[in-house]
């Protein structure tokens, strides 16, 4: 789904891959599957592989799976069970 020049919300359940320029699941939104993004700010959940060059996890946020990036920002009180791999790695 999407076109990668895309900047996207996601403010209920999305099962599937996603590709966007900036994408920000809403504290109601979540995605299950393969993200790739520019920008992903996470402000809901989002479980599987995650690719971005800049992962924004806020306070709200229920995450697992795997991240690769070039940045990742995590609020206090953020849940992440996931195996992280910056892209210097």
């Amino acid at each position: 789904m999407g076109n990668i020049d895309q900047d996207m919300e996601i403010s209920s359940a999305f099962d599937g891959d996603i590709d966007g320029r900036t994408i920000t699941v809403l504290q109601s939104g979540s995605i299950e599957g393969r993200v790739g993004a520019e920008t992903l700010v996470i402000h809901g959940a989002v479980k599987g592989l995650i690719r971005a060059h800049k992962i924004e996890v806020l306070a709200t946020a229920h995450v697992e799976g795997e991240l690769r990036y070039d940045e990742l920002t995590v609020d206090l009180g953020a849940y992440i069970e996931a195996r992280c791999f910056p892209a210097a790695a």
